[in-house]
């Protein structure tokens, strides 16, 4: 039986909450209460999660968000994904913006509730008059997801890799010393710089005390990329998510002064799941700081932590994350238009 669940439903159902694993973050009760509270700069116009159930309850289920065009970041938005234009009014995005799944239950849930769960989310799109319903990032390797979204006339097009770094290393300079020599030279030159220039670094939890300092710090690189988020959206949403979540800020300053880098990372399981940054460039100077608070910083917090088995560092630059030894995971996007004229514009641009 398929049924729709407010995100209030959802997240106090002990049910869905057992279906996500140390890789679904952003489906989590947790989460669903960040975006209950609709702050922050991917607010979506609606938002449900759909769920299959059997006698025994739920045992599969993905999310469900409404986006229209009032949200510019690509990370959310088909239109710019996509490898050629489509005017999209209203796309219904499943599965979350990371690790796009059907969440099951592997014991429970039958072949086809998976089939089931992604039939419902083209049939919640129908009725919300969506010209597309897409699964963003889908993990190339589940070869049974795929193929069900392919039997509901989903196409695929290139996605983004994944890229996860595993800490399985005894310290930072076992890391170091498991790289290739340009590799580890590179590496080692950036931290000679950061040494040279006497800086203070942390990692800190993230609360109502720094918050607003890291959100300044976060719309100063949204401006340096003509983001349209507001310095209110980022340090209400940053907010509201510490209220949920464990969120690490590593942090990197001048000595005796505000730091002028950051980068944000939520805890999950045995997980730290990179989750934006933040940088004054105009008091840089030329420092390498994404480096240091995006790589160095969080590496060398990991492999100290034996709680944490990985680093997620999600999509994008995709240079120099390998550089630093993460693994890629391959991505699709799958997507089905629900107009005449987007699933024709999607037919003549698809790879298949």
């Amino acid at each position: 039986m398929i049924t729709r669940l407010s995100l209030a439903e959802a997240a106090a159902s002990p049910a869905w909450a057992s279906l996500c694993g140390p890789a679904d973050l952003f489906c989590t009760p947790a989460w669903l209460e960040v975006e209950r509270a609709g702050v922050g700069p991917w607010v979506p116009r609606e938002a449900a999660c759909l769920t299959w159930s059997d006698a025994d309850g739920i045992a599969a289920g993905t999310t469900a968000q409404v986006f229209n065009g009032s949200v510019t970041d690509d990370t959310v938005r088909l239109d710019l994904m996509l490898p050629a234009p489509v005017t999209l009014d209203r796309a219904l995005l499943c599965g979350t913006w990371f690790n796009s799944s059907v969440l099951h239950d592997p014991v429970r849930a039958p072949a086809h509730a998976r089939l089931e769960v992604a039939e419902a989310a083209v049939a919640f799109g129908a009725s919300r008059d969506v010209d597309a319903v897409y699964f963003p990032y889908v993990d190339a390797a589940d070869t049974d997801l795929r193929k069900a979204l392919a039997e509901l006339g989903f196409l695929e097009f290139p996605a983004p890799d994944r890229h996860v770094f595993p800490t399985h290393y005894a310290d930072y300079d076992e890391f170091l010393g498991s790289l290739r020599s340009h590799r580890r030279t590179r590496l080692r030159k950036e931290l000679s710089v950061v040494a040279s220039a006497n800086l203070t670094t942390a990692a800190t939890v993230v609360d109502d005390s720094n918050v607003e300092q890291l959100s300044l710090l976060a719309h100063l690189l949204e401006r340096k990329y003509e983001q349209q988020s507001t310095l209110d959206e980022l340090t209400g949403w940053f907010a509201e998510i510490a209220r949920r979540i464990e969120v690490v800020a590593f942090t990197a300053a001048p000595a005796g002064e505000d730091p002028f880098g950051m980068s944000l990372w939520l805890r999950h399981h045995d997980l730290l799941y990179g989750f934006h940054a933040g940088f004054d460039y105009s008091r840089a100077g030329g420092l390498p700081l994404y480096t240091l608070v995006g790589y160095h910083l969080p590496i060398q917090h990991a492999c100290a932590d034996p709680g944490l088995s990985a680093l997620e560092y999600g999509i994008s630059s995709d240079d120099a994350k390998r550089l630093r030894g993460t693994t890629a995971l391959p991505q699709v996007l799958a997507v089905r238009g629900m107009t005449d004229s987007v699933t024709s514009a999607l037919s003549a641009m698809s790879p298949q």
